[in-house]
């Protein structure tokens, strides 16, 4: 249960990062702009957080040679 809401974490940061992109397009004023693309990196460095998380922040390290 604990994978399916970081998948869901991770879904609902990929569709705020790419709201903030629509905002930072549609911003006419300088504020606008820097801010959804602040926002936007910040959404995508959770979102690799997340992965990590999910794919190897469990503590489950195999050595493979």
């Amino acid at each position: 249960m604990d994978m399916i809401s970081k998948i869901g974490i991770l879904f609902l940061l990929g569709l705020f990062a790419v709201l903030s992109l629509i905002v930072a397009a549609g911003g006419h004023n300088n504020f606008q702009y820097w801010s959804g693309l602040g926002f936007f990196v910040v959404c995508i460095l959770l979102a690799f957080y997340a992965v990590h998380q999910l794919t190897s922040g469990h503590g489950q390290h195999t050595d493979r040679h």
